[in-house]
């Protein structure tokens, strides 16, 4: 197997965004002339199931250890810090 590193992924992803992106806009323009929409049909495979919980989960739990989100256990309450008024 060949081994990449993480920047130079990066840099092959940023090489062909534009046209991947252009591509998409395109896609998504014809399909809504023809009247699809973007929703997803079918049930999701458990295997993504658990990739999404995870990836959820580890974005959660950095932002509590960041300090970016804030459990309140008095009040039994999550908040946002970049949304606090103040």
């Amino acid at each position: 197997m060949r081994k990449i590193s993480l920047s130079d992924l990066k840099s092959k992803i940023a090489e062909g965004r534009p046209d991947v992106d252009y591509a998409v806009n395109v896609f998504r323009a014809k399909t809504r002339d023809q009247g699809w929409t973007m929703k997803r049909m079918k049930p999701r495979d458990p295997d993504e199931i658990k990739a999404l919980n995870y990836l959820a989960r580890s974005q959660y739990r950095k932002a509590v250890q960041e300090g970016a989100i804030i459990y309140d256990k008095e009040r039994r309450v999550l908040t946002i810090d970049k949304y606090i008024r103040g």
